[in-house]
């Protein structure tokens, strides 16, 4: 009996659950309550948690995420190593120690549960980006997408022109890609203007160093919640960086759902005056939008693709073989784990949901075209007409 009065006698043993099961029924329960999800957590409580360890992660010019994975998990792995040897060297309380550590391992995995709901869980149930952002979503006509498209083709070309490239004729950075990425955040300094929701502190994406070995992933980049830090793939084609960066940040904003990060690099890379950040974000939104106009019309699709210049045509080229090189069974477990991963988060068509962008920006299209915006809507194209 006295193992079962210690149990009784001490919480620690039995309340382990409390802090992931309370995360986890408030997650499932505020999803019916997105406009007092984003009130009192997404605008007041995130930002109060994320802001502070937003800045001080930023202050560091490497990724952490990547450093603690390199040196935390060895000092685990070889900390499991020796306690595995004393418990069998040991032999008394082994039972006991065993327990222990069981104990101490399930706190540790509900804490940090509750804490990635606090830091990023919980966004998924805040209210649409078409409700903040006042966006008609609704479903389009392929007359409708070939106008949208027309738009960003043309855009694409237009800014391509003003961007640099190697002696392969392939998109480069301007400023190379630790200097982006150092002054990335200024997109959404100017798009806060127009919408204060993304106002925010001044967030450092990381480039990875072992990016090379991250593409056989298949993953651009990696919001780590638990340091508010944005880490991307620098090895990928340079025009994919600025758009990945853009989508990483737009978590630490607080946009948790994919299709609404991707949206938000968009929106802030058209508001960069700075003609390839502008160009990374029109391009693969032209890009998606060609990919669906060809399921919907291909006459349509043969038109607008006609708009791509031959150096777009180009970094695309590139894309497609860098990304082929990655192939495998590493690539397809890693999607199947993000799609459940998302789809355990609420988005329940999983990695599909990172293709929803497009409804978003032919929102944004209409809008503007409806009220007379277009014109000065991307601004680096602004910038050169003046």
């Amino acid at each position: 009996m006295r193992p079962i009065y210690r149990i009784i006698r001490h919480p620690s043993w039995y309340l382990w659950p409390v802090p992931g099961l309370v995360a986890f029924v408030a997650q499932r329960l505020l999803v019916d309550r997105p406009a007092l999800v984003e009130n009192v957590h997404t605008r007041r409580l995130f930002r109060c948690l994320s802001v502070p360890i937003g800045r001080l992660s930023s202050m560091v010019p490497f990724s952490i995420t990547e450093w603690l994975l390199l040196i935390g998990v060895p000092l685990l792995l070889a900390g499991f190593i020796v306690w595995l040897v004393s418990l069998i060297r040991k032999r008394e309380r082994r039972a006991a120690r065993i327990g222990r550590l069981l104990k101490r391992l399930a706190w540790i995995i509900s804490s940090l549960y509750l804490v990635f709901m606090l830091l990023h869980g919980l966004n998924y149930a805040r209210q649409p980006a078409a409700v903040i952002f006042d966006l008609p979503v609704r479903e389009r006509s392929a007359a409708e997408l070939e106008a949208a498209t027309n738009f960003l083709t043309l855009a694409a070309s237009q800014l391509r022109a003003d961007c640099s490239e190697d002696d392969q004729g392939v998109f480069v950075l301007d400023r190379g890609i630790d200097e982006t990425l150092r002054t990335l955040s200024a997109a959404y300094d100017a798009a806060a203007d127009r919408y204060p929701v993304l106002a925010g502190p001044p967030i450092r994406p990381k480039g990875v160093m072992l990016s090379h070995s991250w593409s056989y992933t298949g993953i651009s980049g990696m919001y780590f919640p638990f340091l508010v830090e944005a880490n991307v793939n620098i090895d990928m084609p340079h025009y994919q960086i600025p758009f990945t960066a853009l989508h990483e940040i737009a978590h630490t904003r607080g946009f948790a759902r994919e299709d609404e990060a991707n949206f938000l690099a968009f929106l802030t890379g058209i508001s960069d005056q700075r003609a390839d950040i502008a160009y990374s974000a029109v391009v693969d939104a032209a890009g998606r939008a060609l990919g669906a106009l060809h399921d919907a019309d291909r006459e349509a699709w043969e038109r607008m693709a006609a708009n791509l210049s031959e150096a777009v045509w180009r970094d695309f080229a590139a894309a497609n073989a860098y990304w082929k090189q990655f192939e495998g069974p590493i690539r397809e477990t890693s999607v199947q784990i993000n799609h459940a991963y998302l789809q355990a988060n609420l988005q329940q068509d999983g990695v599909k949901s990172y293709g929803r962008m497009l409804d978003l920006v032919l929102a944004w299209y209409d809008d503007r075209s409806t009220t007379g915006q277009l014109d000065n809507s991307i601004a680096a194209l602004v910038k050169k007409g003046d």
